[in-house]
């Protein structure tokens, strides 16, 4: 059975209907011209159901990726077309240029589509024509202006913003010398789109927070940003005084870095490292130096008399929990501020000499203060298990 072309009615509309080489679209009524909208929106439904439609009953990668080229290519080409129609209709049929405005907004939406649900089955390093490159710079410049003043006067920190949208401005404004391929635009589309859905947060701290995950989501590895992230954290870290809190805070921070998302195979700039590459090397090194200081500030134990292991062990407390269990439960104590003795390092220094766990008499500190950073599920679930027995058993002490 011979596959329908999907895209015929729009290639028409745009090669005839509104060709002004084709057509006397000044001869277009204002009836006509709503039947036109309303048509076109039917369309463009019909058009992303037919494309799941046919992607879906595909096996074969090969003849889905030419499936969906096929469609990205045929929409673009219809694009520049509904440009170079918007050209040369009259400047005083008004009616006519709002109508082919929309029509190229629902061209863009299909493309958009497209990119969103099929980007790897496209040639990301194929190069973009001129005109759409054009349009979508046009576009995105028109959406980066209102969102810069929407954003710029909830965060306070210029030089994230400036960062981040220096970056983007100077993509719509590059002359028509540079190639550009499907794998930049897409990439620039997304991230302005990320932006668009966080912009509408109030609190400054929210939303200062969501665009740097969303930057790290996106891979956004310009060089000028992953220095303004590394040096934010080594201030804040550099606040502290001791060693021990420096340590403490900056596995917090990388503790928090890892958690981030990052989306598989997006990069701002394809010909350099990863966001977490080069952020995760610089934790790595940070690390290790702070931990090498820490070693080198520890007084020697040499004159200091411990007991026999046997009386050591006696002495100790043991808890019902294992190790990780015993990380967190301190380390929450420490944050509520049940334990008041300082840093979470010194807590841990301090108790945990004096405690053994249900598998071991002797426990390491560091390695259980280094563990509780990275804990898993099932040891949360069994330290509040302990703290609501624990609630119920002093309710019923009433």
């Amino acid at each position: 059975m011979q596959q329908q072309y999907s895209l015929e009615w729009y290639d028409l509309l745009v090669f005839i209907t509104l060709n002004p080489a084709k057509t006397d679209v000044t001869s277009i009524t204002r009836a006509q011209t709503e039947s036109i909208l309303k048509r076109a929106d039917e369309e463009k439904e019909k058009i992303q159901v037919q494309i799941k439609r046919e992607v879906y009953a595909l096996k074969n990668h090969t003849e889905i990726e030419l499936v969906v080229k096929r469609y990205h290519s045929d929409l673009i080409i219809m694009l520049d077309q509904t440009s170079e129609n918007n050209n040369r209709i009259p400047a005083h049929a008004e009616e006519l240029k709002v109508l082919s405005r929309v029509i190229t907004g629902y061209l863009d939406e299909l493309i958009t589509f497209i990119e969103g649900r099929y980007l790897k089955f496209l040639g990301l390093d194929e190069w973009i024509p001129n005109t759409y490159l054009q349009m979508t710079r046009e576009e995105l410049k028109s959406r980066l202006d209102y969102l810069k003043a929407r954003i710029g006067r909830k965060v306070s920190d210029k030089k994230l913003i400036e960062i981040v949208f220096g970056t983007l401005y100077k993509f719509t404004v590059e002359g028509p010398g540079r190639r550009v391929t499907v794998r930049e635009v897409v990439y620039k589309k997304e991230l302005v789109k990320g932006l668009e859905e966080i912009a509408s947060l109030k609190s400054e701290k929210e939303l200062y927070n969501a665009i740097i995950e969303l930057l790290i989501y996106r891979n956004f590895n310009k060089k000028a940003y992953l220095n303004y992230y590394t040096e934010k954290i080594a201030g804040r870290i550099n606040s502290y005084v001791s060693v021990t809190d420096k340590l403490d805070q900056l596995l917090l921070a990388y503790k928090e870095f890892n958690q981030m998302h990052l989306k598989p195979g997006v990069r701002l700039n394809p010909n350099y490292k990863g966001i977490k590459s080069v952020v995760g090397n610089w934790f790595a090194q940070e690390i290790n130096y702070l931990e090498k200081k820490f070693q080198w500030d520890v007084s020697p134990l040499e004159n200091r008399k411990l007991p026999e292991r046997s009386k050591q062990a006696d002495l100790k407390i043991r808890l019902s929990l294992n190790s990780d269990q015993i990380g967190i439960l301190l380390r929450a104590f420490v944050y509520v501020g049940l334990l008041e003795k300082g840093s979470v390092q010194s807590v841990f220094k301090a108790l945990i000499p004096l405690l053994s766990s249900s598998e071991r008499d002797d426990l390491s500190w560091d390695s259980v203060r280094k563990r509780s950073y990275a804990t898993e599920d099932k040891d949360k679930k069994a330290v509040i298990a302990i703290m609501e027995k624990t609630i119920a058993a002093i309710n019923k002490s009433d």
